[in-house]
């Protein structure tokens, strides 16, 4: 009876860290828009930006890129937005993990599209 108790009294506790990391996940994901990372592919040929919102932001291309071999730029162009995306959900999950200070938490893979 005493160890019920005493679960009991752990959970005030507890539920206000919950509060408190539920409140830093929200900050996190208000500040998605500004995460940002970049993906190159073919030596820095494409270069592409993406943000916290997977959204790709900026595709650069050198001015020695094969601009005529449209096949191959195509594919430096995904290769570089794949590359892009997932530096940005690594950045993106190191954000989560400072938050919920490295907790596995299985929702964050479905919040950052994994």
């Amino acid at each position: 009876m005493f160890d019920q108790l005493k679960a009991l009294s752990q959970l005030g506790p507890m539920m206000a860290k919950a509060r408190e990391m539920q409140q830093k996940m929200q900050e996190v994901q208000s500040r998605l828009p500004t995460i940002k990372a970049t993906g190159q592919s073919g030596g820095g040929l494409v270069t592409v930006t993406a943000n916290g919102l997977l959204e790709i932001e900026s595709i650069t291309y050198a001015t020695s890129a094969p601009l005529t071999d449209t096949e191959l730029l195509a594919d430096l162009t995904r290769a570089a937005v794949n590359q892009a995306i997932k530096n940005v959900q690594a950045a993106m999950q190191k954000e989560m993990e400072d938050v919920t200070g490295g907790l596995d938490l299985g929702a964050l893979k479905g919040m950052l599209g994994q």
